[in-house]
């Protein structure tokens, strides 16, 4: 059984180099039996891929059309193989939130596995909130780290995606006051001190659940929403900056990190905002039933760095 898509790959090359003789030497096969395949080839689809003369080789319209289907199966058989190599080798596929590489306990917990378990594969991949779920109903991540709700917040919301997860920290929500804004200065912002002002916040690239308990949480205490064109985490705080408002902040974000050499102008302060009731977690999640022992590892690793919480099911 070929389960590499050869003589799809021959057409290919041959396709693209527009000659039988060069394709077999970048193919390392002769020549006769690179033409004896796609002579077979073309035997079994019905109709001729490539017009043939003694000084070129082209395409026939037949296979001007087969091109994009041969590049899916090609396609197709590389994805194959690569799962195939991460089942044999027990590679660990982790999902993450694209701006959770600014986030110390996120980028803290994948580092010291890495340390921990320095023979076991990983490949982390950037997905969006919505897509992590995807991936993981799926079967294409074995385990995701995404910050959420807290879980009050989840079972108020419904939730119920069939996922087992674990709490490795949770934090409430606080508010970034740029220099220069009216409360600059100002330790704590309480209910009376909100009403009115603006607050940039996020959208529901960070989970619909969340965006949405955020804005009930701020609109609740009579702050103007204002939803920026990007809500990333350096985006948020660049908004804030330039348009001297306040904006959300989840806090796993240190701001230390955007303001870095920018200078007294642009400071930016954290802080506590306890009446909006506001919290988020960092969690793993992972599929119910069998896991394979990379991501069982994974598991037992975020359980030790996990700080007391209240379990959330």
């Amino acid at each position: 059984m070929d389960l590499r898509a050869t003589p799809f790959r021959a057409f290919l090359k041959i396709a693209e180099l527009g000659s039988f003789t060069r394709a077999s030497e970048a193919l390392n096969v002769s020549q006769p039996a690179l033409s004896a395949s796609i002579r077979e080839m073309e035997r079994q689809l019905g109709f001729d891929l490539f017009h043939r003369t003694s000084r070129r080789v082209s395409l026939t319209r037949q296979g001007q059309a087969f091109v994009a289907n041969a590049r899916r199966l090609v396609l197709e058989s590389d994805w194959l193989h690569q799962k195939a190599e991460e089942l044999r080798t027990n590679a660990l596929r982790l999902a993450v939130q694209p701006h959770s590489v600014f986030f110390p306990e996120r980028t803290r917990l994948t580092d010291s596995f890495l340390k921990v378990y320095s023979n076991t594969s990983i490949e982390v991949l950037t997905l969006g909130h919505v897509r992590i779920f995807d991936a993981l109903k799926e079967e294409n991540v074995d385990l995701a780290l995404a910050i959420e709700p807290d879980c009050q917040e989840s079972h108020r919301q419904g939730r119920d995606d069939e996922l087992d997860r674990l709490i490795v920290r949770r934090r409430p929500m606080r508010l970034i006051i740029p220099a220069g804004h009216p409360l600059d200065g100002a330790v704590k912002i309480d209910d009376d001190l909100l009403k009115g002002h603006s607050v940039a916040t996020i959208n529901r690239l960070h989970g619909v659940s969340l965006a949405d308990a955020v804005a009930r949480g701020l609109v609740a205490a009579g702050a103007r929403l204002v939803r920026p064109p990007e809500a990333d985490a350096f985006s948020l705080l660049r908004y804030a900056t330039l348009n001297r408002i306040m904006c959300v902040d989840l806090g796993w974000f240190d701001p230390e990190l955007y303001l870095a050499g920018t200078g007294e102008a642009h400071r930016l302060t954290s802080v506590a905002a306890p009446f909006l009731g506001l919290a988020t977690q960092l969690s793993v999640l992972r599929r119910r039933g069998e896991q394979r022992s990379a991501a069982m590892d994974f598991w037992e690793h975020a359980k030790q760095s996990a700080v007391e919480e209240p379990v959330c099911l």
